[in-house]
């Protein structure tokens, strides 16, 4: 139960670095292209921010507290994708 807890502290302290990093930037999803909501409370509605990782934990749980394995994607976005490839989804054509 402690490394359970410990491990849930560092992802949250990775999650706040990664929000901020993606704040100050104003990254867009990285799954559609889009802005992201910033003003919302994070994982709270389909547009705001939330944290997906690029090689999902369920295959490679190793990568779960790499900030450099984390990216910006739309609450709505991360959820559709679950944990497939991000190839399987396709690629956005152009920056509308």
């Amino acid at each position: 139960m402690m490394a359970r807890t410990k491990r849930n502290s560092r992802w949250k302290k990775i999650r706040l670095l990664a929000w901020e990093r993606d704040r100050k930037a104003k990254a867009v999803c990285q799954i559609c292209g889009q802005p992201i909501d910033y003003q919302a409370i994070p994982s709270s509605t389909p547009d705001s921010w939330e944290p997906d990782h690029i090689i999902p934990v369920s295959i490679d749980n190793t990568k779960e507290l790499d900030i450099n394995n984390v990216r910006p994607t739309h609450r709505r976005c991360n959820r559709s994708r679950s944990n497939k490839d991000i190839t399987m989804l396709g690629q956005v054509s152009r920056v509308w």
